[in-house]
């Protein structure tokens, strides 16, 4: 080949090597045309320790990346495909694959919505946290716990003295169907953002905090007739949490709150089926004769009085609700109608006549028949 022929070659080749540069660099910076999408945004979440690769996945089956190769490649070779951002990310549809990498990698994820429904346990809501951040639920749990003790104490929501009774409980009932917690009853049902990837301290913080505000505020608004019980504002805690899981009805609460203020002012056991159930793990399971018998200090059948702590994470209606009884129900008994409610009777003979009523309902629908109280 002479000189000439292989002048061009050489021209010819650096042709080509730009024009498949100019190639890469359109596609790695220009945005997708074509007609707008709708929505033009899609949520994309990244999990914490997922891949890059695994990112890409998602992005290409969702329409999102059109080069995901080069993402990958670009991603690769700047070592960016290590510092993902976890979390939520809005992703623009069209993005071109670099702005693309830049929102995955220093764009601000979006905090995570966490809703906590009333009268959820603590085991319950620290998966739900644990899923929303990232993190471990055993974590949470023990952040909340020693956030919730400190915080009791601390604002006088118990009697010091009965600290070490709620510290022996947390031991003793390790090894139990359901492991009391001290921070049940504290973590507030609500609905939080909480950033991926935020520590377990501050997480619990939020959410512990939230619940000791709302105790707080029971100390002064309590009802004559509970001071004169002499109950703190974590005994009023702890009732609430019976009436949460008793009753869905707003009308409701204020008398299940009152037919256990009644009993607990004439120091009868209280009997309440939620206190067997949290005792032996068995929320929302059909209860028999011998649950009523287990040995715990939840079991309101056998243990006079309030349940040391609280079974539950109430919410503000049903706090509401304890805190302030209906002053003008005298009721002592109270069981369910069939129909969702419940029906409250102030002798135990007219409280029989129900249950009687209930019973052959039930019977009728072929329906299951809970202890009644």
């Amino acid at each position: 080949m002479n000189r000439r022929a292989r002048r061009a070659a050489l021209i010819a080749l650096a042709g080509a090597v730009a024009a498949c540069a100019l190639a890469l660099w359109l596609a790695w910076t220009r945005p997708a045309g074509g007609r707008a999408a709708r929505p033009p945004y899609a949520a994309v979440r990244v999990p914490v320790g997922a891949t890059f690769a695994e990112v890409c996945d998602t992005l290409r089956a969702r329409g999102l990346a059109r080069h995901p190769l080069l993402l990958r490649a670009a991603a690769r070779l700047s070592g960016r495909d290590r510092r993902l951002r976890a979390g939520v990310h809005m992703v623009p549809r069209g993005l071109s694959p670099r702005d693309l990498l830049g929102l995955l990698v220093e764009g601000r994820a979006a905090p995570v919505r966490v809703v906590l429904p009333e009268g959820l346990v603590a085991r319950e809501i620290a998966a739900r946290v644990a899923e929303a951040i990232g993190g471990d639920a055993a974590d949470f749990l023990d952040a909340a716990d020693e956030r919730a003790r400190a915080g009791v104490l601390a604002r006088g929501l118990l009697p010091r003295a009965r600290a070490a009774r709620l510290d022996a409980l947390t031991a003793a009932s390790a090894a139990a169907p359901h492991r009391w917690r001290w921070c049940e009853g504290y973590l507030a049902p609500d609905t939080y953002f909480l950033a991926p990837g935020l520590p377990a301290q501050a997480a619990a913080r939020a959410i512990v905090d939230a619940g000791l505000d709302r105790a707080d505020s029971l100390a002064r608004g309590l009802a004559p007739s509970l001071v004169e019980l002499g109950l703190s504002p974590h005994d009023v805690v702890t009732l609430a949490s019976i009436v949460e899981t008793e009753t869905s009805r707003p009308r409701e609460r204020p008398l299940v709150a009152a037919v256990y203020a009644n009993r607990l002012r004439r120091e009868w056991r209280l009997e309440a089926d939620p206190t067997v159930a949290y005792a032996l793990g068995k929320q929302g399971e059909r209860l028999y004769w011998r649950d009523l018998d287990v040995d715990s200090p939840f079991n309101t059948y056998r243990v006079a009085g309030l349940p040391p702590a609280p079974i539950c994470n109430p919410g503000a209606a049903a706090l509401r609700a304890a805190a302030r009884p209906d002053p003008a129900c005298d009721a002592l008994f109270f069981v369910a109608d069939g129909q969702g409610g419940h029906v409250f009777s102030r002798t135990r003979a007219a409280h029989e006549a129900a249950v009687r009523l209930y019973r052959a309902r039930r019977a009728k629908e072929g329906g299951l028949v809970p202890p009644a109280r």
